[in-house]
This record gives C-alpha cells, structure tokens and sequence, in this order.
C-alpha cells in the first residue's frame, strides 16, 4: 500500500508539489489567525494581571474602567473597607513621539502599589515627568513621550500590557495623571483593591479583575466572529484542494484499481492508498505551514500569538479533514470494475 501510494506520488510529483505548496499557504494563515484569536481573548487577562488588583472599585453603572469613562472623588478610598487599596486613574490619551501619534490608555498609580506593571527593562515610575510604556511600541528606555502634549522621559518597558487589539498602556505617576484627565487632584478613576472587600463608597460598585478583562473583549466580538468565519472558510479552501487533487488522481487511476482489483487486492487496501494519499499531502502541507507562520507572525500588523496547543490541533485536523475530502475519490476506488482490467488489455 505505501509503495503503492509513493510510486503514484513520484508520478505525479509537480502536481504533488504544487498542491502541498498551495495547501500551505492556506495551513500558515491558519495559524496566523489562529494565533489572532489567541491574542485577543489573552490580552485583556494578561494586561489586568499586570496591573494588579483582584478587583476594580468603579463609579456605579461603569462596566469597566477600559470601555467607559469613570471619576470619584479621592477622599472616597477612606470609605472603602479592602485589605489592600490603591487609587487609580484610567483614561484613554494620545502619544507623540517622532512627528507620529497613537492611542493609549493611561494608567495612574502610587508608587510600588497595585497599578504598577512589572518591568520588563528600566525602572518603575518613581516621580513626576517619568512614563513606562508597553515594549511593543519600540521606544526605548530614556527616550522622551509627549502625552496629551506634555513631555515625559521613558524610564521603563513593561510587556503584556495592552488592551482591544494593541492599544498600548502608559503608566504614569498618579499626580501626573490627574493633572492630564481631571484637571485635579481630588478625583481619581476608581480604586484598586486586593484581599477581602467590606463596605463600598456610596455609589460605587465592585467589579472583578476577570469581569473587567470581559467586558474589555465586548468591542473586540464583531473582529473575533470575523476571524472565526474567516477560519471556517480557510478549512473548506484547504478541502477543495486536497480533496481535488485527490479525486483527480483517482479518477486517473481507474485502470491501475481495476487491475490491482482482478489480481486479489482488496477495497480496503486500495483505499487505504487513497487515503494515506491524502493525509500525506495534509501532513506536509502542515508541517511547511508552521514554519513559514515563524517568518510570517513577526511582521505581522497585530500581535499574532500562535498557542502551543495549535502545532498539534492543526496537524490532527488536517489528517481529519483530508480523510473527509479524500471520500469522494474512495468512491471511485470502490466503484472501480476489475471487468475494466480486461477491457483495457483488450
């Protein structure tokens, strides 16, 4: 059967090799929007992990902090019965930097308390002027920013932190923040709190960490369906072109069954062929795919994060979905006549 299966491969090998080739450019995007959906639905998680805080004390009816706007006054953390609690400021700003201008959310905080990512390289943010950045945007500790206009000096990078599809966090001294959003320092975004949590400031409400990261992915929906459709369709290109080649070769090999037929080689067996036939091409097509997706993520627009589980889901899916485009192309093995056999050599 794997003679069989080679010696037909060989024969048609340019074939062969056009298709794994087209194949796996449809495998590689595969893993590249396998890797978008990943990234999506991690980033709010890690980002809310870094900040800090099992929970968000919000102004009552704000559904988070990252998809609405907030504001209490500063005195209410005196209200606030937490283990541990810190205030916070959040608000959506612009950075300048190099005649280019992007969207960030800011990020307010005391020093060595929730709200303060971990750094990646530099320093925390100790005073005021002082910012530390997502390490995605590519600047660079000791370079100087101009959030909402006002200059500041980098002094470190934190990673993971960034929210819907790459809108990157800044952080900042809690002074400094005020300043830029409220204009004041008697009003802050919310609290952070961490621990056991008793009574709340009058008109305010608690909202958990993972409730907050949700909530962020609500406005992302429309983008992960998109995707998720995408990826659907991908499945079913992949299909006609395995399946296809499949058929045709099957199609090509009516005479070759219907010998193998008239000397004793049975269904099973030339079935089998068919369909390690396929899997082949699947398994191959695969295998480039996840190397070129290594070339292809880097430079990709948006953070691509291929998960680990995807090297073995996409190969086992593959092999499924070649058996199940490779059935057409059975049914002419089963279909063929060992009469034709004769025919033939007649």
């Amino acid at each position: 059967m794997i003679l069989l299966t080679v010696r037909d491969l060989g024969h048609r090998l340019v074939r062969f090799v056009v298709v794994v080739v087209l194949a796996a450019v449809v495998f590689a995007l595969l893993f590249v929007m396998t890797g978008l959906v990943e990234q999506f639905n991690r980033e709010p998680y890690d980002t809310t992990a870094a900040i800090g805080g099992s929970a968000w004390v919000l102004a009552e009816g704000v559904t988070g902090p990252f998809t609405a706007s907030s504001s209490l006054p500063s005195r209410a953390i005196d209200a606030l019965d937490a283990e541990v609690k810190a205030p916070v400021v959040a608000a959506r700003s612009s950075l300048g930097h190099d005649g280019s201008n992007e969207e960030i959310v800011v990020i307010g905080h005391l020093p060595d308390t929730l709200g303060q990512p971990p750094i990646s390289d530099g320093r925390a943010v100790t005073g005021p002027g002082e910012i530390a950045l997502d390490s995605s945007l590519g600047i660079d500790v000791g370079e100087q920013v101009l959030v909402a206009g006002a200059p500041f000096d980098v002094v470190g990078l934190s990673d993971d932190t960034t929210i819907l599809a790459g809108i990157l966090l800044a952080f900042m001294s809690l002074d400094d923040a005020q300043r830029l959003v409220f204009r004041s320092p008697d009003v802050v975004s919310g609290f952070l709190v961490e621990g056991a949590v008793g009574d709340l400031p009058d008109g305010t409400e608690l909202i958990r960490a993972d409730d907050v990261a949700a909530d962020t992915l609500k406005p992302l929906d429309g983008a992960i369906s998109s995707i998720e459709l995408v990826r659907a369709l991908l499945w079913i290109v992949a299909g006609i072109i395995v399946g296809s080649v499949v058929y045709l070769s099957a199609l090509e090999r009516q005479r070759d069954f219907a010998v193998l037929k008239a000397v004793g080689v049975s269904n099973r067996t030339l079935l089998a062929s068919v369909a390690l036939q396929a899997v082949l091409i699947a398994a191959l097509a695969v295998t480039i795919a996840a190397v070129v997706q290594m070339f292809v993520t880097p430079v990709f627009p948006l953070r691509v994060r291929v998960p680990d589980r995807a090297f073995w889901q996409l190969p086992l899916l593959a092999v499924i979905m070649a058996l199940l485009a490779a059935l057409a192309g059975m049914r002419r093995v089963v279909r063929s006549d060992p009469a034709l056999a004769f025919a033939a050599g007649a």
